[in-house]
C-alpha cells in the first residue's frame, strides 16, 4: 500500500515514555492529520538525542519522513527550539534539541511545549471543535497549559504561557520540581496524588484512587476532594486573568469518567463570584493529543508552498 505525502512524524516526550504517530495530511484543508500508525516507547535516558533519532526511525519504519515536531513537557525557547527546562527530564535542560535533531536528521524539525501540542489538537479537533476562546489542561506526571486561540497557541512573549501547574495553590505547601512552595502540581500531579492516597492507606495508582473515590472509600474521599478543591481554586485563577471561552482538561488523570474534572468543575460553579464561568469539559482526544498535536505542527514547519504541491 502506497504512504500518503508527506509523511510527518509527530512525537510526544513524557516522563516514562515517549508517544509517536507517523501521519500525513487530513482529506480537507482543517482536517485533523490522517494517522497512519502509532505507538510507544520508552523515553530516553542518558543520550536523549539519539533515543528520539531512534524513536523517529521506529515511527517511520522504512518510509521517508519530511518533518518532525517534538513536544516536551518543559519551558522551551520558542524562536530556536532549545529546551530551557524540564523538572522532570532534566537530561534535556539546556539542549538544543531542534537543532541537534535537525542536523542528525536531516530533516525540518520543530520543539515545542507538550502542552501546547495537546491544545492544538484539542482546540482544533477535540473538545474544542468550533470554539474560538479554548485553554486546555493537560494532569499527569505536571500539569501542562495552554491558551489557544482561533486554533492557534499564545505562547507568550516569552513562550511560557500556560503554566497553570506552577500557580501556587498552597502558600508554605510541598516544594515543586520547580522550587516554589505549594504549586498546583504538588497536590494534583500524579505523583502528588499517588503520595497522598498511600499516605492515606490507600495502594495502588491515582487510577486506582479514582476508583475508590467513585466508589465512596472515605479515604480516597478526603484525598480527590483536596485535589478537586485546588484545581478548582487555578481556574478560578485562570478565569480572572484569562477569560476563556472554553476550558478543556485531559490527561491521563481526567480520564473517563472523568472524577476528577467534574467535581473540580462542581466547585467552580460554587465558589464563582464575579467570574463568567465557561463550559469546563473533558478532553476528547485522550492520550495521544500530544502527538496529534505534535504532527499538525510538523506539517506546518513544511510550509504552505510544500503542502499545496503534495495535495
Amino acid at each position: 500500500m502506497s504512504v500518503p505525502v508527506p509523511l510527518v512524524i509527530g512525537l510526544d516526550v513524557g516522563g516514562s515514555s515517549v508517544k509517536y504517530v507517523a501521519a500525513a495530511l487530513g482529506s480537507a484543508p482543517g482536517d485533523a492529520p490522517q494517522v497512519l500508525r502509532r505507538g510507544t516507547l520508552a523515553t530516553p535516558g542518558r543520550r536523549p538525542v539519539a533515543g528520539l533519532v531512534a524513536a523517529v526511525a521506529e515511527a517511520c519504519g522504512s518510509d521517508e519522513v519530511h518533518a518532525l515536531a517534538v513536544s516536551i513537557p518543559g519551558l522551551i525557547d520558542s524562536g530556536t527550539g532549545r529546551v530551557i527546562r524540564v523538572a522532570n527530564l532534566p537530561e534535556l535542560d539546556g539542549v538544543a534539541l531542534q537543532e541537534e535533531l535537525a542536523s542528525a536528521l536531516s530533516l525540518p524539525v520543530r520543539v515545542i511545549n507538550d502542552g501546547h501540542a495537546a491544545a492544538i489538537a484539542e482546540a482544533r479537533w477535540g473538545s474544542g471543535q468550533g470554539r474560538a476562546d479554548v485553554f486546555t489542561l493537560a494532569l499527569g506526571t505536571g500539569i501542562a497549559g495552554a491558551h489557544v486561540l482561533d486554533g492557534q497557541v499564545r505562547v507568550g512573549a516569552n513562550g511560557s504561557a500556560g503554566e497553570l501547574g506552577h500557580v501556587v495553590v498552597e502558600p508554605g505547601g510541598a516544594r515543586c520540581s520547580c522550587g516554589q512552595l505549594g504549586c498546583l502540581e504538588t497536590i494534583v500531579g500524579a505523583p502528588a496524588l499517588q503520595a497522598a492516597w498511600r499516605d492515606a492507606g490507600g495502594s495502588g495508582s491515582p487510577v486506582e484512587l479514582l476508583r475508590a473515590f467513585g466508589d465512596g472509600d472515605p479515604r480516597a474521599v478526603a484525598v480527590v476532594e483536596r485535589a478537586a478543591s485546588a484545581l478548582a481554586d487555578a481556574i478560578l485563577t485562570l478565569l480572572a486573568l484569562v477569560d476563556p471561552g472554553c476550558v478543556v482538561i485531559g490527561g491521563g488523570l481526567a480520564s473517563a469518567p472523568h472524577r476528577l474534572v467534574l467535581r473540580a468543575a462542581q466547585l467552580v460553579a460554587e465558589r464563582a463570584s464575579f467570574h463568567q464561568v465557561p463550559p469546563i469539559l473533558p478532553a476528547a482526544l485522550g492520550r495521544w493529543a500530544g502527538a496529534v498535536g505534535s504532527a499538525a505542527t510538523a506539517l506546518e514547519c513544511l510550509g504552505e508552498d510544500a503542502l499545496g504541491a503534495t495535495r
